[in-house]
């Protein structure tokens, strides 16, 4: 039943979607907005540094003290508890962030330590497909992915998805940076400038029709965009 009010409700947002930029547009000055340099858009697509949250287990290693070895979930305060060194905030962490902090709490207690984190189960980072894609909804950042390889993992692009206006949008909704991606670029050409490295709670969005700019497209976040988005959002972790 979950899954299949997931997939009704999935329907109504592209529903509502394709009636959103078939509409007339606007020229409404989008406030609050960042938009990217083109400096920024043709760097080719980088490893981003993975970002520790609430959900995601970690093993820790230490070098010659194999009782110090721990599996350990990131608790919903996005803290854990290591011996000797006690409770840790570890969410908003990088894993080398909170190696670090390992090692200087290990360091009252054993000379040098050497200390090893890996991640083995993600269950913080998501980015979400939205838009004109076979199999829209979340899926986990748990490897470095780019915008092309987030619309593979949704299906690929539905016969009327336009590959030459794929948003992708960043940050919070009070102040979002907004990327346009020219997709059919990169797969038919192999311009990598407009694939870029996707971050956790990127929306991907590709539309039915051509956006004619980052500012045009702007002005529909906050009145029509975010409210759906967050419903879509909602839906989607409840059928999980």
């Amino acid at each position: 039943m979950r899954s299949r009010n997931l997939h009704v409700s999935l329907l109504v947002l592209s529903f509502i979607f394709f009636i959103l930029f078939s509409g007339c547009a606007t020229t409404e000055p989008p406030p609050n907005v960042s938009q990217p340099s083109p400096e920024e858009l043709s760097k080719e697509i980088k490893v981003t540094e993975f970002v520790l949250g609430p959900g995601d287990v970690i093993e820790i290693t230490v070098y010659r003290h194999d009782e110090l070895k721990r599996s350990i979930p990131i608790d919903t305060s996005g803290k854990i508890s290591y011996p000797l060194v006690g409770d840790i905030q570890a969410g908003g962490l990088s894993i080398f962030q909170l190696r670090d902090k390992i090692r200087d709490g290990l360091s009252e207690y054993i000379i040098e330590p050497q200390v090893t984190i890996s991640v083995t189960a993600v269950k913080s980072q998501k980015v979400y497909v939205l838009g004109q894609v076979k199999k829209p909804g979340a899926f986990a950042l748990d490897t470095p992915m780019s915008a092309v390889q987030a619309i593979s993992s949704a299906g690929g692009f539905t016969t009327d998805a336009q590959d030459k206006s794929v948003m992708v949008i960043r940050g919070n909704k009070d102040k979002p940076q907004l990327i346009k991606l020219d997709l059919q670029s990169a797969l038919k050409q192999g311009n990598l400038s407009q694939d870029i490295a996707l971050q956790g709670g990127d929306i991907v969005f590709v539309p039915p029709t051509s956006i004619a700019d980052v500012a045009t497209f702007s002005s529909y976040l906050g009145r029509i965009f975010w409210p759906v988005y967050w419903f879509g959002r909602g839906v989607v972790f409840v059928a999980q």
